[in-house]
């Protein structure tokens, strides 16, 4: 069974396309919480928010397409972090216009939701990010950093989706389904790249980073290096916190979406304050 678009999950394709052609959706909950833009991860899509969207009461939430998945895929893949930085930029103002803004990033969407925070502050009110991949910032020794992946995008869809979700699922996928995953494989090739060839961003530029942080984990997440990151990341911000969900895995977006939704509601009414941070 294929996939449901993102109307049918509850969110509207924007109006019109901003300047890159990103695909944009939306959906109007009210005013008092401002604009929420979302930010997804690798091997995924801007409707799969549609969940945490139908339930941010007094928001206006946006999701967009990354470029090279899905509804953005004619883009082509991201060159570099800066690129897809410069797309969030390009949402955020177009669609500005409830304040406060704030930008939720999962997994390698927190990743960009965090450089985007240190680069444009004044465009940003509030950042939350779900366990942002952060290898750079690990203690431990990861033996891909640094090492250029192979040159079969199919190969390392199925190797990641396999790995992220599981093997019987990726099993389970219909023949279209599995066509439409393979076919964000070279956008999935840039993440990865990305993270394994460079730095997105130092300690010390989160520790001058003057946006409220709320870091999110899962309880049941097997990532552990990203609980470890995660946990410096936000020992590290001036105003911080960092929040647990039980029973959460990585994909707490689609799992857990009255969890987080509430995390995000309650981040954007009482933001992390300085004295909050951890030593």
């Amino acid at each position: 069974m294929s996939d449901p678009g993102p109307r049918a999950l509850g969110l509207d394709p924007w109006p019109e396309s901003d300047d890159q052609g990103l695909f944009v959706m939306h959906r109007s909950n009210g005013a008092h919480l401002g604009t929420v833009i979302c930010v997804h991860g690798t091997l995924d899509r801007g409707g799969s928010f549609a969940r945490i969207a139908r339930r941010l009461e007094g928001a206006e939430v946006v999701a967009y397409d990354r470029r090279g998945y899905q509804g953005s895929r004619a883009l082509g893949p991201a060159r570099n972090l800066a690129t897809h930085v410069e797309d969030l930029v390009d949402v955020i103002s177009r669609v500005r216009g409830r304040d406060p803004v704030t930008v939720v990033g999962h997994s390698f969407g927190a990743v960009i939701a965090l450089r985007a925070g240190i680069d444009s502050p004044e465009l940003i009110d509030n950042l939350v990010v779900y366990e942002p991949p952060l290898p750079w910032l690990s203690d431990e020794h990861h033996a891909h950093r640094g090492v250029p992946l192979g040159d079969d995008p199919d190969e390392e869809v199925e190797r990641f989706f396999r790995r992220m979700v599981s093997s019987s699922a990726w099993e389970r996928l219909s023949d279209e389904e599995r066509a439409s995953r393979l076919a964000d494989g070279p956008a999935l090739v840039s993440d990865l790249t990305i993270v394994r060839m460079e730095t997105p961003f130092r300690l010390d530029e989160i520790a001058e980073m003057p946006r409220p942080l709320t870091v999110v984990l899962g309880s049941k997440s097997a990532l552990a290096h990203h609980v470890a990151a995660s946990t410096k990341l936000s020992n590290t911000a001036r105003a911080s916190r960092i929040v647990t969900i039980e029973g959460a895995s990585h994909g707490a977006h689609l799992s857990q979406p009255d969890s987080l939704s509430a995390i995000i509601a309650a981040a954007i009414e009482q933001p992390p304050q300085e004295d909050q941070c951890a030593s």
